[in-house]
């Protein structure tokens, strides 16, 4: 027999829910190389490469010979595109949702809860990196990557899904 919760209760539910993703987080993505804008590139062979000579109208004007300063000479300068989401973040192991089975996950390791829509987001980044009271933590090198695949959380009635996710400290 089906159990049918009226949509106004999953209205509270999400609105509390909410309240709780008080913590952001930004996504960074692989790199995309992008052709240097500063030198000339050659189109001998199968990767272009600077030959070491400016190209007008570059940002930074160099000597014909040397290695361009925007690009170091390698013809294209590599691109970190970021996202930020909103999340729950569980700090303590205590505190985290039960999962249905154990798992083995190591000390300092985080879960968080985000919003379903955020689900590709997430599994593109190649790390996250927590936001503390509106700071990126880039200084302290906090950086999380995915354990294994993130998985949803919720009631099924509920329009609005969430995924959880494990995230372990990356190794500099």
């Amino acid at each position: 027999m089906d159990f049918n919760i009226p949509s106004d209760i999953f209205d509270c539910y999400n609105d509390a829910v909410s309240q709780i993703f008080n913590r952001t987080a930004t996504l960074v993505y692989p790199e995309k190389k992008e052709d240097c804008p500063n030198c000339i590139l050659s189109t001998m062979g199968t990767r272009n490469r600077s030959v070491s000579i400016y190209k007008a109208g570059g940002p930074y004007p160099f000597e014909r010979g040397m290695p361009c300063p925007y690009c170091g000479g390698k013809g294209y300068k590599a691109i970190e595109a970021t996202d930020t989401v909103s999340l729950r973040m569980y700090w303590d192991r205590k505190n985290w949702v039960k999962t249905g089975s154990e798992i083995n996950i190591p000390a300092g390791s985080v879960q968080t809860i985000a919003y379903m829509t955020d689900l590709d987001k997430i599994k593109k980044c190649k790390y996250m990196i927590p936001v503390y009271d509106g700071i990126q933590n880039y200084e302290v090198n906090a950086r999380y990557e995915k354990m294994g695949s993130s998985f949803p959380q919720g009631f099924n009635q509920n329009s609005v899904k969430y995924v959880v996710t494990f995230w372990t400290r990356a190794s500099e």
